[in-house]
């Protein structure tokens, strides 16, 4: 079993990596309705700030990946975070897709897994990430109003 997110993940961590399918070239309902019950913490201001970086997979090469990670970041964009994509910062991008908005893949019915190209952009995205969550952090009394 998985470990399962709460909100209150969402106010200790220093930075948001979500990942998700797409269904229908936008993230899954279960997701959404998370975001959807995040308002009160997104009210008080304890969601921004933050660096967020997104990615997805569908089971076809044009199953929409790109925009939900799009519409993840619309979110983000209210929350007041930070977004940081991986861009085309490092050769092993485009091993993985080339996607600059955010790692994505394509999982086949009856598919195993991830490639081990996207499993390494994913790792890329997330050292990233922690990188920037880290400056953030350390420098937030200077950085935030």
């Amino acid at each position: 079993m998985s470990p399962t997110v709460a909100h209150d993940d969402l106010v200790w961590a220093n930075g948001y990596f979500f990942g998700r399918p797409t269904r229908y070239g936008i993230m899954t309902a279960q997701l959404k309705q998370f975001i959807d019950t995040s308002g009160p913490l997104w009210m008080q201001g304890k969601l921004a700030h933050k660096p967020v970086t997104a990615f997805s997979g569908a089971m076809n090469l044009h199953g929409g990946q790109e925009n939900t990670i799009h519409s993840t970041y619309a979110v983000m964009e209210h929350w007041g975070t930070i977004i940081v994509p991986p861009g085309y910062t490092d050769p092993l991008l485009y091993a993985a897709g080339g996607n600059p908005y955010g790692v994505s893949y394509t999982a086949a019915m009856g598919s195993t897994g991830v490639s081990a190209e996207a499993l390494a952009a994913a790792r890329y995205m997330g050292a990233r990430l922690a990188r920037y969550a880290e400056v953030l952090a350390t420098n937030a009394k200077r950085l935030v109003p």
